[in-house]
């Protein structure tokens, strides 16, 4: 009889260590980074460990990203107790300009929540300033000739030359400055727009090719609409 008892009460004593058996999962790095400065165009990589500080094993889930501008893949779905993955986060700032703040979530079972967020921010510097940064068309009309003036501005420290333009929206022309811009300069692109069909929604896009090795192009929204001619 006392030989059957001793272990069950071993077994009860026991089970409450193995039903506490949790994963923990940590950031050595933090959750909380700065990327500092960097250029508009620029994509940055960012590779962070994770450790298991718990007693169980870490599995990881789905991770996700708070636009499609950031990416993140982690390197294992399961790390042992005292064992360490690795997430690689990478950002590509080619559509931002200023202060950005992003996220990342990584589900696992090592946080009671169920997620652990990493935040990021930085400041995208924009060497080649557009004021207004689209081309806005309100009013165009078939067949005739509608114009805007956008401003350049060269944040960067080289001169800057705007070389040439692409776009698939027909009638559309840019006169782009002859010289080059210098450093702290400004120039003027005028736009010059002749549409040849009705468009109630205008949406599309022009490409700026320049000598800036970080931005070799600028892209520039168009918007606006388009209506027949007015009868007389």
């Amino acid at each position: 009889m006392t030989q059957r008892v001793i272990p069950s009460l071993l077994a009860a004593l026991l089970l409450p260590a193995v039903a506490c058996a949790q994963a923990k999962l940590v950031v050595v790095e933090g959750t909380h980074l700065d990327f500092g400065r960097i250029y508009r165009g620029e994509v940055i990589e960012r590779t962070l460990t994770l450790r298991n500080d718990g007693t169980d094993t870490l599995v990881m889930g789905a991770i996700g990203v708070s636009c499609g501008c950031t990416g993140a893949m982690a390197t294992a779905e399961k790390v042992p107790p005292g064992g360490k993955g690795a997430v690689k986060i990478t950002f590509n700032s080619k559509n931002f300009a200023g202060p950005i703040h992003k996220t990342v979530t990584l589900h696992s079972n090592g946080d009671t929540s169920g997620a652990t967020t990493v935040e990021f921010t930085a400041v995208v510097i924009d060497e080649i300033g557009l004021n207004p940064q689209s081309i806005i068309l309100p009013d165009a009309e078939v067949g005739k000739l509608s114009t805007v003036t956008l401003g350049v501005t060269n944040n960067g420290m080289t001169s800057l030359s705007l070389t040439g333009f692409r776009t698939q929206l027909k009638g559309l022309v840019l006169k782009l400055p002859s010289g080059e811009i210098p450093p702290g300069g400004t120039g003027e692109i005028r736009v010059e727009f002749t549409p040849e069909a009705p468009s109630p929604l205008l949406t599309d896009g022009v490409f700026v090719t320049t000598n800036n090795a970080r931005q070799p192009e600028v892209y520039i929204q168009v918007y606006g609409g388009v209506h027949r001619a007015k009868t007389e």
